[in-house]
């Protein structure tokens, strides 16, 4: 008898166990899913932010380029403003700036049209990255950007984004007038 109550209870014990294997298997399944799931969860998390960061910086990019272009634009302004011939102090009058500023602005675009000049002897084909169209300043008159013509009053040329004033040469010197020693006419 103690052997048959034996037999029962390795038998109820071995079902306990495999009731209790059972149970921890579909937990441990459950678990495994819950894992995957976190993993893929975690990954779109990562991909999102690097997509994000890429954005972020192309639009941090972008926004160099053009504000490089506006200041560059503004700049233009502030030397044709002393192009009209007022001081600086009453440009900067006009224009809301201070003397210092106009000093800035115009020390500006005069470097940015001495690295156009400086690569056009130079003969490079197109502009360095640091004279880019993008960071030079823009020119406020000037003819089109691509034929370099003067415009239709011939008071300047449009070198890239800038316009240079127009310089007279030998060819376009009016007749009678008094040229510096050593030039040939």
């Amino acid at each position: 008898m103690t052997q048959q109550r034996r037999g029962s209870r390795q038998v109820a014990a071995r079902e306990r166990a495999t009731q209790l294997a059972a149970e921890f298997a579909a937990a441990e399944k459950e678990r495994i899913r819950i894992a995957q799931e976190y993993l893929v969860a975690q990954g779109d998390i990562d991909d999102f932010d690097a997509e994000t960061e890429r954005r972020v910086a192309d639009l941090r990019e972008q926004r160099g380029r053009q504000l490089a272009a506006k200041r560059g634009e503004v700049e233009a302004l502030v030397v044709e403003m002393l192009d009209t011939g007022v001081s600086q102090q009453e440009a900067a009058a006009r224009l809301g700036l201070t003397p210092a500023d106009v000093r800035a602005a115009k020390r500006s675009y005069d470097a940015a049209v001495a690295r156009l000049a400086a690569e056009s002897i130079a003969g490079q084909a197109g502009p360095s990255p640091e004279a880019s169209p993008e960071t030079a300043p823009a020119g406020a008159a000037g003819a089109s950007a691509e034929t370099g013509s003067p415009e239709a009053d011939g008071a300047s040329y449009q070198v890239g984004p800038v316009a240079v004033p127009h310089q007279e040469g030998p060819g376009d010197v009016p007749a009678g007038a008094t040229q510096p020693p050593g030039s040939a006419v």
